[in-house]
């Protein structure tokens, strides 16, 4: 190996490490979306930043995911979400769980649960408890007169 070629692996590998080493971890936002001319059903909403760069959408410390949700919730993201987030051409991933799906059916215990499943590969049991009882605390709040939805009749229960 000739003394250029061993340079500029040592280099590599330096500025490798000190890349790694700058790099902030993620976020992930999790709240209820906020209803206007655009968002009109309601929806648990699941937000995962993208990028690294500082917030482009009122710098308001929370990423600029205000304007879209009331956020409850936040998270670092994993390694595997992270590896995600750089094929992402897009500043944030945007999942939402309407309350008005067929699968939910307006039940705030159906919307919870599917969100508590959806998460168990990435997060700890602890801390997807946590964000369990944030969102249905959150909900509560915002709709202090709400009740689980009787079941039809006709559905059995298996």
């Amino acid at each position: 190996m000739t003394p250029l070629e061993s340079t500029l692996k040592r280099l590599d590998a330096e500025h490798g490490k000190k890349q790694a080493s700058k790099r902030k971890p993620l976020k992930v936002y999790y709240g209820w979306a906020k209803l206007n001319a655009i968002q009109k059903r309601e929806a648990l909403t699941v937000i995962f930043l993208n990028d690294e760069t500082p917030p482009r959408i009122n710098k308001d410390g929370m990423d600029g995911v205000t304007k879209y949700m009331t956020p409850v919730y936040c998270r670092n993201q994993t390694i595997g979400e992270m590896k995600d987030a750089k094929s992402s051409n897009r500043q944030y991933t945007v999942y939402s769980i309407f309350m008005d799906d067929k699968r939910i059916a307006g039940s705030l215990a159906n919307a919870l649960r599917e969100n508590y499943n959806d998460d168990v590969k990435n997060v700890n049991p602890d801390e997807n408890m946590k964000i369990y009882k944030a969102l249905h605390d959150a909900y509560m709040l915002a709709h202090p007169d709400y009740k689980e939805p009787q079941k039809n009749q006709l559905e059995l229960d298996f």
